[in-house]
């Protein structure tokens, strides 16, 4: 019998004959195997090589898999598997509604299997800091708050507050780790800052008093690039960030910062003469290499969104996530590249904008420098984990073939293997298969209803929600 196998493995021979499921299961460490990489030799009993913890519990992962649909018998093979991609990773928003350690945990316990190896972890942002800073309190007493939430068919003014204590952000490390994911976390700067200005005013580019946003959008607010106490209090919360998080990467954001504040900013603009800056675009490569280089110094690297490359002089050691690129500069820049494309990626958007096959197929190699993949889940219009197993399932399947597997079958294969291996993945709330490609006017119909139902006139989301129940 063929195998039904997602990832879909690099190389698989098979054998005469049939082994017993549970044959005995003999382990050895083969340091000529890459990290991550193992083989799997199944012929009367199950040989498991590897040379790193992470490609033996891989290598566990895919006998589960067998076993799940084998049954008694397996066929005897031998498996050699190699990830095409070193970084593999998705993204969970805990800004715009707060999601518990329990449903994080239950995303990391889905995205095992898949064999991801990445948390990205986004915790500030306009609508809310979702993490204790023990030298600013108010950051999570102030910032941790919102008064209201205007989320497209979401009108209330009801309080949405929540943030994870160190101790439960060191608990989700732990958790991550145990299943060979690094945690990535992420503080947005130096715009989608709302929610750290209301709470450290002292921060804000001018006089204005900033508020935690309650709707979606790209917000003027702005960190003072020109003032050094900024740099100062930035760097007191990653010192608490990296105490917190032991893996490599951190992410600094970087992207849809408006430049208007940093314009009539004296001090930003004495700054730009003194480093010869020619424009607010080379300013935000300048606070984002300033930034890079504190945490440098702690050992860490640095990942951005791709804005920061507007300005042409970021530093070359930072790594790049592109998500909406018209220019091509990730391409051209010679920094690393986390692919992260909006029109294919973006998993809150529904399956009508981005259909199975279209995040199946599309080509993440934008160029030779990329080192992975990142697909992230917004969650302005995701309230609930229900909802968001609905949205990343069966995409996320798709993201992370397309992230492993060197030798990617055409998508009518993953498809027919996937339909068998719906309920190996065990994701309660997974889209059902006549979701997951609707044809033209079904699409149509859609993309229209998602964007009336978040439309910022009132009679107009009304028309389409209610229409919709």
């Amino acid at each position: 019998m063929k195998l039904s196998l997602i990832p879909a493995p690099y190389e698989i021979s098979y054998l005469p004959g049939f082994s017993r499921a549970d044959a005995p299961v003999e382990t050895a460490t083969d340091s000529r195997l890459k990290n991550e990489c193992f083989v799997i030799h199944i012929d009367g009993k199950i040989t498991v090589r590897a040379s790193s913890d992470a490609g033996f519990f891989y290598a566990k992962n895919l006998l589960e898999q067998i076993k799940f649909q084998c049954g008694q018998n397996i066929p005897n093979v031998h498996i050699k598997d190699i990830p095409k991609y070193s970084y593999r990773s998705f993204m969970i928003d805990s800004c715009r509604h707060f999601v518990t350690t329990e449903n994080l945990k239950r995303m990391i316990d889905h995205c095992a299997k898949l064999r991801f190896n990445v948390f990205h972890w986004h915790l500030t942002d306009d609508q809310g800091w979702r993490a204790e800073i023990k030298k600013y309190p108010e950051l999570t007493e102030i910032g941790s708050v919102r008064y209201g939430s205007n989320f497209g068919s979401e009108q209330n003014d009801e309080i949405h507050s929540g943030f994870y204590t160190q101790e439960e952000m060191r608990e989700i490390v732990e958790y991550a780790h145990k299943n060979h994911m690094i945690v990535v976390p992420e503080i947005d700067m130096p715009g989608h800052v709302s929610a750290l200005l209301a709470s450290i005013p002292s921060l804000v580019c001018g006089d204005k008093k900033v508020e935690i946003k309650t709707r979606a959008g790209i917000f003027k607010d702005i960190i003072c690039a020109g003032d050094d106490e900024s740099y100062d209090i930035l760097y007191d919360i990653f010192d608490e960030i990296c105490a917190i998080f032991p893996d490599e990467y951190i992410h600094i954001g970087g992207d849809e910062a408006p430049k208007e504040q940093w314009k009539r900013c004296k001090v930003c603009q004495e700054l730009m003469k003194k480093e010869n800056l020619a424009d607010e675009e080379e300013l935000q490569g300048y606070f984002i290499n300033r930034v890079k280089n504190y945490l440098s110094q702690k050992g860490k690297k640095v990942i951005t969104w791709n804005e920061s490359l507007n300005g042409g002089n970021l530093d070359k050691d930072i790594t790049v996530q592109m998500w909406m690129d018209r220019k091509g500069l990730s391409a051209k820049s010679g920094n690393p590249v986390i692919v992260s494309d909006f029109f294919h990626m973006y998993m809150d958007y529904p399956y009508s904008m981005t259909p199975l096959k279209k995040v199946y197929e599309y080509n993440t190699d934008i160029n030779s420098l990329v080192i992975g993949t990142d697909v992230p889940i917004w969650t302005e219009y995701v309230r609930n984990i229900e909802y968001m197993e609905y949205m990343c399932f069966p995409r996320y399947v798709a993201a992370a073939q397309s992230a492993w597997s060197i030798k990617k079958p055409p998508y009518s294969q993953f498809k027919a293997q996937l339909t068998e291996l719906t309920d190996y993945f065990g994701v309660e709330n997974a889209a059902k298969q006549e979701e997951w490609d609707p044809d033209i006017f079904t699409r149509l119909s859609g993309v229209i209803n998602h964007f009336g139902a978040i439309a910022p006139v009132e009679a107009v989301r009304k028309h389409f929600t209610e229409k919709k129940m």
